[in-house]
């Protein structure tokens, strides 16, 4: 009577078997995938490390019916293209705070100052070039829509910090910005805001 071909043992001792069961593979190694390409949204795996770059803002305080906010600003000359990877407010407040997120025009942005607060993520004796994305913060009088437009709106509870992480699919080209405006809801708050990113150069040959 002829075997069934499901009565096999569930292995046999080959040649190729046993060295498997060794942990070794006796054929070749398949080539390692193709590499992605620097214009993609997942640049950041092949970026320089000297261009991943993070920073915050001095502590700000929203009150008097004022508007303060707190921006990723790319240069209109810089040469570069800016991946967000990450960016959070914290909330020091004891009340809720509302906060918006706009993108448009840096030339819109006034009144501003320019954060110290900027290092790169590689750690190393020898320092990186310093970032061409500027973080910016500050106050206004009036709540300024043009040239840009409020892509998202969020809250941000008391004592808490919130945010989001595009891992690079927000991309800030030069001239434009992305800003968090935080709007006066009747009570004092303050807070500060957090943002990281990396660089590519806008023409690459």
């Amino acid at each position: 009577m002829t075997k069934s071909p499901y009565a096999r043992p569930s292995y046999y001792y080959s040649l190729p078997d046993m060295y498997m069961q060794m942990g070794y593979f006796p054929f070749p190694t398949p080539p390692p995938p193709a590499h992605l390409n620097r214009n993609s949204p997942y640049a950041h795996p092949l970026a320089d490390p000297c261009k991943s770059y993070m920073g915050q803002t001095e502590k700000m305080d929203v009150s008097d019916g004022k508007l303060s906010f707190a921006s990723l600003v790319n240069p209109l000359r810089s040469g570069v293209l800016l991946y967000v990877n990450q960016w959070f407010l914290t909330n020091f407040s004891p009340v809720p705070m509302e906060a918006h997120t706009w993108f448009g025009k840096a030339a819109s942005i006034s009144g501003a100052k320019t954060s110290s607060q900027v290092t790169s993520g590689y750690i190393q004796l020898a320092a990186c070039p310093a970032a061409q994305g500027q973080i910016m913060f500050g106050a206004e009088d009036a709540h300024d829509e043009r040239d840009g437009v409020f892509a998202s709106t969020r809250i941000i509870l008391p004592l808490t910090s919130a945010g989001a992480e595009p891992h690079g699919q927000w991309v800030i080209a030069p001239g434009m910005a992305m800003v968090l405006r935080v709007p006066n809801a009747g009570e004092k708050t303050s807070f500060s805001f957090g943002v990281s990113w990396w660089e590519q150069p806008l023409y690459e040959g």
